[in-house]
């Protein structure tokens, strides 16, 4: 007995999947359940509001900050704080005085290494951390804070990057990896999303997400050779990094402060397009199938397609990492590497 899907766009190619019962292949619809905890949407900036943020990112520094919505003003908000807060309310965040939204953003603009984490009230963690250390709170008592959803923006990509976010839906540790997230032992699922120019990313804010460089990193045996940085052309990766949170913001994160003598130029920009004409990439419209076989336990699967380790790099304390190890040995079909190296497909993809 044979099942025929729609045509999908997996690993920038249109391909047509074909799922054989007989053969055992475990079947997974883009739709449900990651199409409520993942959304990418392209086409979210004008390009000349890309520049005008990437201009704005570069001069911000590398600190967190933090703005409260409603604005106060959005005519007498800094760039950036005008485009999120637009951002979310095309997202339907709605934010008044009596629900207040907390906004926590921070930029960056090179393509670098983040191992896997998951976001969480920093100065919060290391307060409990201490209290930890000096026997002053017990560790199997006190969880983590996480704010409600995590986004990316890209405003800047370099032509040679290949930077993809990856998003691991259902987990918040690395030690999640270890115990898998389904009756299926070690079935993981991630959604690999490449960095593109006007590309915005949401997800749960208690998500497990990385972002390796080189790209296939967690493929790779080893690496040579020190990363570049420059020309800003090639290699640049200038994105927006912002959480939300409900009720309290994260301890200890500076409220930005206005001043006046910053707005000029971006005055009557439309900093963001209408929701109407965001493409969305993620998940897929229809009812798109993806097809993921088992493994023999054998390093190969049981239709006959070769398997690679994947070695993943875990950020934080033992604590935070809810894992011994700084990493986890995974493994996956060999030709999930080419998710990695797409430039824009979204890709969701399964690890064992």
């Amino acid at each position: 007995m044979f099942f025929v899907s729609e045509k999908i766009n997996l690993l920038g190619i249109t391909v047509a999947i074909l799922c054989s019962f007989a053969a055992a292949l475990a079947v997974t619809n883009k739709n449900s359940p990651q199409g409520d905890k993942i959304q990418v949407y392209d086409n979210v900036l004008p390009k000349p509001a890309r520049d005008i943020l990437h201009k704005a990112a570069s001069e911000s520094g590398l600190g967190h900050k933090i703005f409260t919505r409603p604005l106060s003003s959005s005519g007498e908000s800094p760039v950036i704080e005008r485009a999120l807060d637009a951002i979310l309310s095309q997202l339907g965040d709605v934010a008044d005085e009596e629900n207040r939204q907390y906004v926590e953003y921070w930029t960056r603009q090179e393509w670098r290494h983040i191992e896997a984490h998951s976001d969480v009230d920093e100065h919060l963690a290391k307060e409990h951390d201490a209290m930890i250390a000096n026997g002053d709170l017990d560790s199997d008592h006190v969880g983590y804070r996480y704010p409600k959803n995590g986004h990316v923006l890209y405003l800047k990509i370099g032509n040679n990057v290949r930077g993809p976010t990856c998003v691991f839906p259902d987990l918040q540790s690395g030690g999640d990896l270890v115990k898998g997230n389904s009756n299926l032992i070690n079935q993981i699922d991630m959604v690999t999303v490449p960095a593109v120019n006007g590309r915005l990313l949401r997800f749960n804010g208690d998500s497990l997400h990385a972002v390796p460089r080189p790209a296939d990193l967690w493929f790779l045996s080893f690496v040579r050779g020190a990363p570049e940085y420059t020309p800003e052309e090639a290699w640049g990766r200038s994105v927006i990094l912002f959480n939300t949170w409900g009720d309290n913001a994260p301890k200890d994160v500076p409220l930005q402060k206005i001043n006046p003598e910053e707005f000029d130029a971006d005055e009557g920009q439309d900093l963001v397009n209408d929701a109407s004409v965001w493409t969305k990439a993620f998940p897929a419209s229809g009812d798109d199938i993806v097809c993921s076989a088992g493994s023999n336990g054998k390093g190969e699967r049981e239709n006959g397609n070769a398997m690679s380790k994947v070695k993943i790099w875990l950020l934080g304390n033992e604590r935070r990492r809810n894992h011994q190890m700084r990493t986890v040995k995974m493994a996956a079909e060999s030709s999930v590497q080419d998710a990695f190296l797409e430039t824009s497909a979204v890709s969701l993809i399964t690890l064992q």
